[in-house]
């Protein structure tokens, strides 16, 4: 079975059909889903911030290097989308966390970002 769900995930990515989540939509994140929308994904991006999530499915970047024009085609062509709704992580294909991981004073990363 385990090789069944994979031969399938990189068949649904090799012919682009596999639906893809970024989780969190910051300057790291929303470049990403461009990149990944861009080359054909379906892509959700899951952010708790409802702004930014307003924003992106109006069209609108917030993000200097990523122009409008583009996030507001992807979302036309409803390859780019954006929920604060986590839930929808069950349903998807393939998820990439892009949040903050910055060093506590030990040196040691803080993961509160991913686990919270």
């Amino acid at each position: 079975m385990e090789t069944d769900i994979k031969t399938s995930l990189i068949e649904r990515l090799h012919n682009q059909s596999a639906v893809v989540s970024v989780l969190g939509l910051g300057y790291v994140g929303l470049p990403l889903a461009v990149v990944f929308a861009e080359a054909g994904f379906k892509v959700i991006g899951v952010d708790p911030v409802q702004g930014k999530v307003e924003a992106l499915n109006r069209g609108e970047s917030y993000v200097m290097d990523v122009p409008e024009e583009t996030v507001a085609r992807l979302v036309k062509e409803g390859r780019l989308s954006a929920t604060t709704d986590f839930s929808v992580l069950k349903d998807v294909d393939a998820v990439s966390i892009c949040v903050p991981t910055p060093l506590r004073h030990t040196g040691d990363p803080d993961l509160s970002f991913i686990v919270n």
